[in-house]
């Protein structure tokens, strides 16, 4: 579970979509003051000067108006579809789809937001282009050594500790086959970190490479640009690429099997973590 739920504001996946939930007190504060793509390309990893920040709190306002107005109605009938799945005890097939879909939100995220970022990207000096990679390189070398901290036990007793928390925080108090039934899931999950680190600084390398271009024009620059933005899977190893949808599978199987178990005490809890999502996604269409 996050620690401080009461002191962070942000936005999580839960459950098998990419729909937003705001873990604050108030929802709709949480969701207008979201850093929203700061933290992508720039403002986390380099100092701006006074145009350039105004230039990215455009984009960041300009983001969440559109999210709010375009893709939030999406997520709701999303969160009703998955629903309605779920009811109908859905097979493995079907969630895969359903998730196929869901991902195509955060895609177009990113496609809404490319053009504007690429034009701040076009304004950061040679300094600042040094900067901004050299930040993302170093975060990406703490995560990795962060990762080579803890054992394989460790991490697999870690994972499995924030799985047990998760289901029970839709489902309530697990029985002893369900949780047998998410620690076996777990005891056969293989861990990707190393590949989605390779693939982390593969890409970041290209965004090096671009910047460190001399002869490219603007139409050159920004076409590379939004490639590195919007085309992730271009960036993974062929491996990484299966082994996701080999943990995609395996997720939405273990779903199916909770979902054979459920008591009606715990399809009451389901119901009430829908209508909850549901109901702070219509607060922040209606405001």
């Amino acid at each position: 579970m996050l620690n401080n739920l009461k002191n962070i504001k942000l936005s999580k996946i839960i459950f098998i979509t990419s729909l937003l939930f705001i873990a604050s007190c108030s929802t709709s504060f949480a969701y207008n003051n979201l850093g929203w793509l700061s933290s992508f390309w720039i403002d986390d990893y380099v100092d701006l000067n006074k145009s350039q920040s105004t230039q990215l709190k455009v984009i960041i306002n300009n983001t969440r108006d559109w999210h709010r107005e375009v893709e939030l109605p999406k997520y709701k009938a999303d969160l009703l579809d998955l629903r309605q799945l779920l009811d109908k005890e859905a097979d493995t097939a079907q969630l895969m789809s359903k998730i196929t879909q869901v991902k195509q939100h955060w895609r177009n995220l990113l496609l809404y937001a490319s053009d504007p970022l690429i034009e701040l990207a076009k304004t950061l000096t040679p300094s600042q282009r040094s900067e901004m990679v050299e930040n993302i390189r170093d975060q990406i070398n703490d995560e990795i050594k962060e990762h080579a901290s803890l054992t394989k036990e460790e991490h697999q007793q870690s994972r499995l500790d924030r799985q047990l928390d998760y289901y029970e925080q839709w489902l309530g108090k697990l029985t002893s086959e369900q949780r047998t039934l998410v620690s076996q899931a777990n005891s056969e999950y293989i861990s990707t970190s190393n590949l989605w680190y390779d693939y982390k600084l593969t890409r970041l390398g290209a965004l090096e490479a671009l910047f460190n271009q001399q002869t490219l024009d603007d139409a050159q620059f920004a076409q590379q640009l939004r490639t590195i933005i919007t085309e992730r899977e271009l960036f993974m190893s062929a491996e990484l690429i299966e082994r996701n949808e080999e943990t995609l599978r395996a997720y939405a199987q273990l779903l199916v099997k909770l979902n054979q178990t459920l008591s009606p005490k715990q399809i009451a809890h389901v119901d009430e973590e829908f209508a909850d999502l549901v109901g702070t996604v219509n607060e922040l269409l209606t405001e």
